[in-house]
């Protein structure tokens, strides 16, 4: 269905050596387009690039100076930058008080500082190619999950910069687009199955799964990008039927918590 589709487009994703970049990276070189991956962990990096063939950056995406001249290079090697996925993210789960305060700033600094470090960078690129930003929230976001205090407002945070965005940049022809999946299967998640939201609500989607809502949303240039009908109804029900969201919340982590 996407073959080819993205023939000779130029794409930067972050958090490409694994997980839902590694994913999406694997369908947009199927489709045809040209990828740099940046992620912070070498040795992965350098299998995915070897495994795509396509050039790689490690970039700690919180530093702006090092964005910034990844940046440079990624559009100098490309020629120009048509999309930037940014799927890089970091999670920690436990009840508030029990999780050291570093780790939960470096959670809202990865998640959300970072998303404003990219999002900053890559805009001035994307408006001169009326190209795609694609921004990682969570299904967190809607209505803020026990265990995932830090996590869900970090990514509160996402979906709101994704709405700002939207909105500035409208008018210049770029396309903002944002995810809400609930959980995913990726290795970010690995460490924290031992959750009561996890066990209540078990993991809805693989890495693949979102990958193709990605690439799906990027080619319709859709701003809410749903991996599945059920992430879209969650979303219905934290909007619509407001007095039910704390009371569904606390029924999924009662349930995973038995």
């Amino acid at each position: 269905m996407i073959m080819g589709s993205f023939q000779g487009r130029n794409f930067i994703i972050t958090g490409g050596a694994s997980g839902i970049g590694l994913a999406t990276a694997r369908l947009l070189r199927q489709a045809g387009a040209n990828l740099v991956l940046w992620d912070v962990d070498e040795a992965k990096l350098q299998a995915a690039g070897n495994e795509l063939g396509v050039a790689t950056a490690v970039v700690n995406i919180t530093q702006p100076d090092q964005v910034e001249a990844a940046m440079q290079t990624a559009v100098s090697q490309m020629g120009s930058l048509d999309g930037m996925v940014h799927s890089a993210g970091i999670l920690h789960s436990g009840n508030f008080t029990e999780i050291p305060l570093d780790v939960q700033r470096q959670v809202v600094n990865v998640n959300l500082n970072g998303s404003i470090v990219v999002a900053f960078t890559a805009v001035p690129y994307l408006r001169q190619s009326k190209g795609s930003l694609i921004l990682l929230a969570s299904s967190s976001a809607f209505y803020g999950p026990p265990e995932f205090a830090a996590y869900g407002a970090s990514k509160a945070g996402v979906l709101s910069l994704a709405q700002s965005l939207r909105l500035e940049l409208e008018d210049a022809g770029v396309h903002v687009g944002v995810l809400c999946p609930l959980f995913v299967s990726s290795p970010m998640i690995d460490d924290f199955k031992d959750s009561g939201m996890y066990n209540g609500l078990g993991a809805a989607h693989t890495p693949e799964d979102v990958a193709r809502a990605i690439v799906k949303g990027l080619k319709k240039r859709q701003f809410m990008i749903w991996p599945g009908a059920n992430d879209a109804v969650f979303y219905a029900i934290s909007h619509l039927f407001y007095p039910l969201r704390h009371r569904v919340m606390r029924f999924l982590w009662q349930r995973g918590n038995r």
